[in-house]
């Protein structure tokens, strides 16, 4: 059983915390790997620097990370699936309990390293990670992943790079690229102007 303190889920035995951890270093790896081979697919020279990847990379994860967990929240109720089910005696693999922790923490890796890699660009380059500007470039970052996770989602990267859909990707690839490029130029403009 996992008890529940200010938010915090606590597993009741030391075996059942290293499950935990395991699997959730496991949910980390793959998804992190899944948005790695998504940025592969993704068509050279795009006007994003590595920062900008890096951080698409995080929220294609994240978006992955969250579409798993409503998956998991909504199991295969058809009849077939019962069926199966049913006649192999199948245990779910994990406890909700437990795959609501693996996500909790998963989730709080990866908002700690969108939130670490946003403040370095933004300290390193004189900029207020908080301020308007800022967000506004953190957003089209963010909208980016969106969109090319919507176009990817159902489909394994390695047989995306034979597919007619790759041509797409890489037209909405460079627009929205071109959209961070553009408010990441706003934003020096107007850390320019504020200087002088």
């Amino acid at each position: 059983m996992i008890s529940e303190l200010d938010d915090l889920h606590i597993p009741a035995n030391e075996r059942q915390l290293r499950r935990i951890q395991r699997k959730g270093d496991e949910l980390d790896r793959s998804i992190r790997s899944w948005a790695a081979s998504v940025i592969d697919l993704l068509p050279r020279g795009l006007p994003i620097n590595a920062d900008e990847t890096l951080l698409l990379s995080l929220f294609l994860a994240q978006q992955r990370r969250l579409n798993q967990q409503m998956d998991q929240a909504t199991p295969d109720t058809s009849f077939l699936a019962t069926v199966r089910r049913s006649l192999l005696f199948e245990a779910p693999e994990v406890d909700p309990d437990t795959q609501r922790a693996v996500h909790r923490i998963v989730a709080t890796r990866l908002e700690s390293d969108l939130d670490r890699t946003c403040t370095f660009f933004c300290q390193d380059n004189g900029l207020q990670p908080d301020a308007e500007p800022a967000v506004d470039w953190r957003v089209s970052i963010r909208f980016m992943a969106q969109s090319i996770y919507s176009r990817v989602a159902n489909i394994d990267p390695k047989k995306m790079t034979t597919s007619p859909r790759r041509f797409e990707l890489a037209i909405i690839a460079r627009d929205l690229a071109s959209e961070v490029a553009d408010k990441r130029y706003r934003m020096f403009q107007l850390l320019a102007a504020h200087s002088h």
